[in-house]
């Protein structure tokens, strides 16, 4: 009898009308625009608390900053990466996708979330992603030698230097909170807002998902306004593209993003600690041989997720 009513279940899902997608433009028009929206008001309530507390809302971070200075700049990171990335893109995805269908709510659908994926693809998606490092850092090091112009240089020195700041790590609260808003946030408000938003609608106007893959990749690259590491984030961008178009779960890409920064993170605690050798604050240099050999790798890798993913049924 159970058995009888979800398949019936299903069969008034498949059966339910479908209201027409919302336009491609519109969709990314709004999610700009709610982007815009919605760090501004990151911006005023971190202002308002800063207000409060007596601090300094124009504090810049420097590599000497004190603890009481990281904990602010960690609010303030945090605040914009829960407003303008995982705010805009989870309202921008409830406006247009949440009564798709006339049965259930169906944004999670289109973001594909309600399943998880098995430890296997789970497994594999972080794996991709270290195995792309030496090739990564390969990009980094070529991109380093692309002159920039002197207001770009200006930036990235003051980026730079607010990240050696905050990775300045003296405790366990600290090592956790630099992994909440620099690994966690991230990687569910930007997989949401350039995965499960521009990629999935570039995908329904451009044919080829390649080339959507791509474009959304140097779109995830360029929006974070550092220019010297365009070519590696945008290397980046394009395998979590890939993760999240392969095997069709929205965890994946999260978990590799979540993996990729959280390396960084981790691997300045230990050298911090004088429990690892490598300052990954320092230019590290990769021949070009390993990065062929990361290219071979992760050709493998992305070889051994395509024979795990199950093909979606063909529609007759």
């Amino acid at each position: 009898m159970q058995e009888n009513n979800g398949l019936e279940e299903q069969e008034l899902q498949i059966s339910a009308p479908r209201l027409p997608e919302p336009k491609v433009r519109l969709v990314l028009l709004a999610q700009v625009g709610l982007m815009i929206f919605c760090s501004g008001i990151g911006v005023m309530l971190y202002t308002l608390i800063c207000t409060l507390a007596g601090w300094d809302a124009s504090l810049q971070l420097f590599s000497d900053a004190t603890m009481e200075e990281r904990w602010q700049v960690r609010l303030q990171l945090g605040l914009a990466h829960l407003f303008a990335f995982l705010g805009s893109g989870s309202v921008t995805v409830w406006i247009f996708y949440r009564g798709i269908t006339q049965t259930r709510t169906s944004w999670p659908d289109y973001l594909q979330i309600r399943q998880a994926p098995s430890w296997t693809t789970l497994l594999l998606g972080i794996l991709l992603m270290a195995v792309s490092v030496p090739l990564v850092i390969y990009a980094l090091n070529i991109n380093q030698q692309i002159p920039l112009p002197e207001l770009f240089k200006t930036a990235e020195l003051q980026a730079e230097e607010a990240l050696k700041g905050l990775l300045q790590m003296e405790n366990l609260a600290e090592l956790f909170a630099n992994l909440f808003i620099i690994a966690l946030l991230p990687a569910l408000g930007e997989e949401l807002v350039f995965r499960g938003v521009v990629q999935q609608q570039l995908m329904r106007r451009i044919a080829n998902p390649w080339v959507a893959m791509l474009v959304s990749s140097v779109v995830f690259s360029a929006a974070h306004f550092q220019f010297e590491g365009f070519l590696p984030r945008m290397i980046l961008g394009f395998l979590l593209g890939w993760l999240y178009w392969k095997t069709r779960n929205f965890w994946v890409p999260v978990a590799g993003h979540f993996f990729n920064n959280g390396m960084q993170v981790i691997g300045q605690y230990l050298f911090r600690k004088d429990l690892s050798t490598v300052d990954l604050e320092k230019d590290i240099q990769v021949p070009w041989e390993f990065a062929a050999i990361s290219i071979f790798m992760v050709w493998a890798v992305t070889r051994l997720i395509g024979q795990t993913i199950p093909q979606k049924p063909s529609s007759t």
